[in-house]
């Protein structure tokens, strides 16, 4: 599993110590065995206050940046199935998973898209990831809001069990 999150102020949370999506992939992990690879940017710019932090996400989603993370992904070459999670940022994946699309080949792989969200939902990350993985098979996502993954995690994991039961796990 690779994944992107991140911990400060949030919409509708207020200042958390662990983020939403990372508290999802952990989730995932404990229902499915699956690995944990958290994507860390290599240069950590992102500021910990949520309107600062969605102009700088605003402002990479116009120049298409392309932010690097700091270490390498697994060898994906033992793996069929990936689970991709994320916050979703403007109605998008953040822009440092693009990198992670791009800079790594998913060719034949199973990949399953998730969100932390506070109300736009999947917001397309499967159609998005299709786009940027064209030669993977894009399974069914999963979306969750962020004040649910902080605040009703019993909830989640139920979500998150009857998804993955869904996709045959």
């Amino acid at each position: 599993m690779i994944y992107f999150s991140r911990t400060g102020e949030q919409y509708t949370v207020g200042v958390i110590e662990k983020g939403n999506t990372a508290i999802v992939a952990e989730m995932i992990a404990e229902q499915t065995g699956a690995d944990l690879f958290e994507v860390l940017p290599a240069d950590d710019h992102y500021p910990m206050t949520y309107d600062a932090l969605t102009e700088v996400a605003r402002a990479e989603q116009n120049d298409n940046a392309r932010p690097a993370y700091s270490g390498e992904l697994p060898d994906l070459s033992g793996y069929s199935t990936v689970f991709i999670g994320a916050p979703v940022w403007w109605g998008d994946w953040p822009m440092i998973m693009y990198t992670v699309f791009e800079n790594n080949d998913f060719s034949g792989k199973k990949l399953i898209p998730f969100s932390t969200h506070e109300g736009s939902g999947l917001s397309g990350f499967d159609d998005k990831l299709k786009g940027a993985c064209p030669d993977a098979e894009v399974l069914k996502g999963l979306a969750i809001r962020g004040n649910d993954a902080q605040n009703a995690q019993e909830e989640v994991k139920k979500s998150v069990g009857s998804w993955l039961t869904e996709l045959g796990f």
